[in-house]
């Protein structure tokens, strides 16, 4: 049985200029990442005199993705861009952000899809720990791929 090993993970946002990459950035200390899923709506289709309820398909929601880690304040490259992306309402498009599973395989928005920040600064101290900070993420238009 094959398994993937969580230590192997990293996330990372990456500047394309067309297909060239200009930069890789590892948002620093996260250490935990979450897809919520790929779901379709089932529609109510029922008609009078039906026994049995009937449904069709409807739109479909790429989910969400949370992911967070420790907060690292002297992160400008990472943990800044994501934050950025949330205040100014900037998107990831496929490919410029990326969970790695692994070494060499990750999850990514296909193309034409977005991953819109909707959730930063969520920061939490604890006297006894680290500072721990989150963000979420909506995935919008296509769904997450593993490339």
């Amino acid at each position: 049985m094959a398994v993937k090993v969580g230590k192997l993970a990293k996330i990372t946002v990456v500047g394309l200029v067309g297909t060239y990459i200009v930069y890789t950035y590892v948002v620093s200390e996260q250490g935990q990442y979450s897809l919520s899923g790929f779901s379709r709506d089932a529609l109510d289709s029922t008609a009078f005199g039906d026994d049995v309820k009937e449904f069709t398909f409807g739109v479909a929601d790429g989910g969400e993705i949370t992911f967070s880690g420790n907060y690292d304040p002297a992160d400008t490259n990472g943990q800044l861009i994501v934050d950025s992306a949330c205040i100014n309402a900037s998107v990831f498009t496929g490919g410029d952000m990326r969970f790695y599973i692994d070494s060499t395989s990750y999850l990514t928005v296909n193309t034409g899809g977005n991953i819109l920040i909707t959730k930063c600064r969520t920061v939490g101290v604890d006297k006894v720990g680290l500072a721990t900070i989150s963000f979420t993420g909506k995935i919008s238009g296509k769904s997450m791929i593993v490339i």
